[in-house]
């Protein structure tokens, strides 16, 4: 199932990116900044709004450890386990069972509130 990509989702990925100083964090292959060969990517699908920008949920992965955890959920599984710790893990799967409408997450003042963390931690780096 294809899910589209909205303008919310353009500017997390990019704070998420950015917040991993855009690093895999599963192999530590260093990016450019705006490369396309590293991935915000989420544990828990998209499709669930509850925990689709959430920051426990998503990390920059590139092409390939993406793609190979993507295909090995007891590993990817593992891998989250490990970085968030079993309290945290555990608090992320409790978050993604509710039910959270798309019309309730994705607001103008959302987008607004993630463009100034992405700025803030930009700003941070210089």
């Amino acid at each position: 199932m294809y899910i589209k990509s909205t303008k919310w989702d353009k500017v997390f990925s990019k704070y998420v990116r950015t917040r991993d100083l855009w690093t895999c964090q599963r192999c530590g292959s260093v990016h450019l900044p705006n490369s396309q060969g590293l991935h915000n990517s989420h544990f828990v699908g998209r499709g669930k709004y509850a925990t689709r920008f959430d920051e426990d949920n998503c990390e920059a992965l590139c092409y390939g450890c993406h793609r190979h955890l993507g295909s090995n959920p007891v590993l990817h599984k593992d891998h989250k386990v490990e970085k968030l710790g079993q309290e945290r893990f555990d608090a992320l799967m409790e978050r993604s069972r509710q039910l959270t409408k798309r019309n309730k997450v994705l607001t103008k003042e959302f987008y607004v509130t993630l463009k100034q963390k992405l700025e803030e931690i930009n700003g941070k780096r210089r």
